[in-house]
This record gives C-alpha cells, sequence and structure tokens, in this order.
C-alpha cells in the first residue's frame, strides 16, 4: 500500500466540527496543537492532557524511574526534553515579542489532566464537551470502546509511521535505526493499538541529517495538515481503507538500539532542536 491521499474537496458550509483533543503535550502535541487551532473547520471544545509516564499506576518519578530502566537514561533525558522541558520553555518563548499565542488561546479550552482517559472522571469530561470529533496525536493511553464511542462522528489518530508498518511507541526512532522510510498515518481509531482504517497516508521527506526529535516534530506537524485536508471526508463519514497486512509492531527502544542509532550515525537530539523544543520554529 504506497498511500492514501484524500481528493480535496469544497469546505463544509456546516458549523465548525466541536473537537476534543487528546496529547502527552511537549514539542509533537504543541505542533498539532496549533494546525487545530488555526483550522475554521474545528471549534476545539476540549484538551486532554496525559500525565501518565509508561503506566497509569505510576507517579512522575516511578514512572522515569521505570523508564530508564527499559530504555537507559539517554533515551530518558530525550522523552523528558520532549515533553516536560519543552512545555516548561513554551510558555517563556509565547512571552517573547512575536510569541505563539496558540498557548494564550489553548488557556481558555476546557482541559483535562488525567492518567486514564477511560475512567470515570474521563467519560464525565468527555460526554461533557459533547464532541463531534476526538483526535489523538502524541497521546500515551490507549482508549476503550465508551471513550471512542463519545464522538459523533469518531475518533482519529495520527501516527507517525507508514502504518500498517511501525505500529507501537516512537515509531520515528525505528524508522531511523532500521532505516525505513519515513510518512504519517491518518486513522480511525479502535480499542486494538494503530489497527484502525486508514484516512491518509503519506510519505514525508525528512533530511537525512534531523534527530529523531525534529523528524517525529515534521511527521506530526504533516500529518495535523493531512488530517485538517480529511476533515470534509470525515464529516462525511468516509470509513477509510483497512490496513494491509499485519505490518510490524515495535515497543520501546532499548538501550542496544539507542547505541546503534549513534553508531549509524543518528541522534536522539540535536542543538539545533532548541528552538522546537522552545516552540521557535
Amino acid at each position: 500500500m504506497s498511500g492514501r491521499f484524500l481528493p480535496r474537496l469544497p469546505p463544509p458550509a456546516e458549523a465548525p466540527l466541536r473537537t476534543v483533543f487528546c496529547t502527552s503535550g511537549g514539542v509533537h502535541g504543541a505542533l498539532v496543537l496549533r494546525r487545530l487551532l488555526a483550522c475554521p473547520a474545528i471549534e476545539l471544545c476540549g484538551i486532554v492532557h496525559s500525565t501518565r509516564v509508561l503506566d497509569a499506576r505510576y507517579g512522575f518519578a516511578r514512572g522515569a524511574i521505570e523508564q530508564i530502566r527499559r530504555s537507559g537514561l539517554r533515551y530518558a533525558v530525550y522523552l523528558f526534553c520532549a515533553t516536560s522541558l519543552a512545555d516548561a520553555l513554551r510558555p517563556l518563548a509565547g512571552a517573547l515579542p512575536g510569541g505563539d499565542d496558540a498557548l494564550a488561546r489553548a488557556r481558555r479550552v476546557p482541559a483535562l489532566a488525567t492518567r486514564d482517559l477511560n475512567d470515570a472522571a474521563g467519560l464525565a469530561f468527555l460526554r461533557a464537551r459533547a464532541p463531534e470529533l476526538l483526535v489523538s496525536a502524541f497521546f500515551n493511553q490507549r482508549l476503550h470502546a465508551p471513550a471512542l464511542g463519545v464522538a459523533r462522528l469518531g475518533s482519529v489518530n495520527i501516527h507517525p509511521s507508514l502504518l500498517p508498518d511501525l505500529k507501537g511507541v516512537d515509531p520515528g526512532f525505528q524508522a531511523r535505526l532500521l532505516g525505513q522510510p519515513l510518512g504519517v498515518t491518518v486513522h480511525r481509531m479502535t480499542p486494538e493499538l494503530d489497527t484502525g482504517r486508514i484516512l491518509v497516508r503519506q510519505a514525508v521527506a525528512v533530511p537525512a541529517q534531523a534527530s529523531v526529535l525534529a523528524a517525529t516534530a515534521l511527521l506530526f506537524d504533516a500529518g495535523a495538515q493531512a488530517l485538517v485536508g480529511a476533515l470534509a471526508h470525515i464529516r462525511r463519514g468516509d470509513a477509510g481503507d483497512e490496513q494491509q497486512g499485519p505490518g510490524s509492531y515495535q515497543s520501546w527502544p532499548t538501550p542496544a538500539q539507542v547505541r546503534a542509532l549513534r553508531a549509524r550515525g543518528g541522534a536522539l537530539l540535536r542543538p539545533a532542536d532548541l528552538a522546537l523544543l522552545a516552540g521557535r520554529r
């Protein structure tokens, strides 16, 4: 399956789609959020921010320790930079002259911070927002059927790989490690991870020297643009195409894989990524 590209449809005359956005924040969540806020066909009615680190049972400290055990210190620091550090730096950049006002606009949207959107409080938040569409991007929680069924037009995810290849976590890292093509997929969500029908699937050109952080940022930004382009089809009930074949699934990188990436000349972060971390592009 080389790709799925939707023809451009005229913008609908209906009111903007009430949309809840689910994310873990950081660089990649912010890029998608900006696209959603800038889209006149979307009315962002709720933001769900995942506070989970690996597992809903863990707090930040325990989750960080488990992440280090699983992937090594270098990778854990990379994740911290891409998420918590980026979230801390972004308000400072937004306050500068010419700073992006997406953060200020997002603060006016009702928000929920949760380790598990499937619990009673999470479901109550979703139902109170009465969304027509749920969008997930860089979100580290698997949603169950009740949460997925709240939105009238369903739930869609932006996944930074060419599904069905590289399901699972950090496909940008795995594509760099394995030398596979980089791309993004917008797909319908099901309770099974990254298995839903495909709305858009497209390759993304990424500079060979780009770090994993920069490459993944490009993928999520392209995915957000693809989602915006698919809204008319989503509104019209396009179910998408079945994924072709079982593909592959990759879990968290191991310390050995992180070392192998470096041996290939790759990098999790590069000095040039500071602008991305601070939200200045």
